[in-house]
């Protein structure tokens, strides 16, 4: 999992997605990776997320090509907001230990 790698799929993620924000978190941003590590995503849309598996699964097609393993959440701001602060959840572990890797202009 190269920094090259990681810079890649984030803007292949925003060519996809055209997200509000992308947050890296986990193994990767705690420099604790090794062999087995995925890369931790969360895709904060603009607005409302239908179908969050299906935008997530979307998002992978994107990415094809970048052998890297991935786990990519894909949410809506309203539901961060409303589960940023609930124990046990990534969101808050993102929110709180991530790092903004994108956030749009707008």
């Amino acid at each position: 999992m190269t920094p090259e790698k990681v810079r890649t799929a984030v803007q292949k993620i925003v060519e996809a997605a055209r997200p509000r924000r992308i947050i890296l978190f986990g193994s990767y941003v705690r420099g604790t990776t090794n062999r087995n590590s995925d890369l931790d995503v969360l895709v904060i849309m603009d607005g409302d997320v239908e179908n969050p598996r299906k935008e997530s699964v979307r998002l992978r097609r994107a990415l094809k090509g970048i052998m890297m393993p991935m786990d990519i959440l894909v949410v809506s701001p309203k539901i961060v907001e409303e589960l940023a602060e609930s124990p046990g959840l990534v969101y808050r572990e993102a929110l709180r230990n991530g790092k903004i890797v994108y956030e749009s202009a707008a």
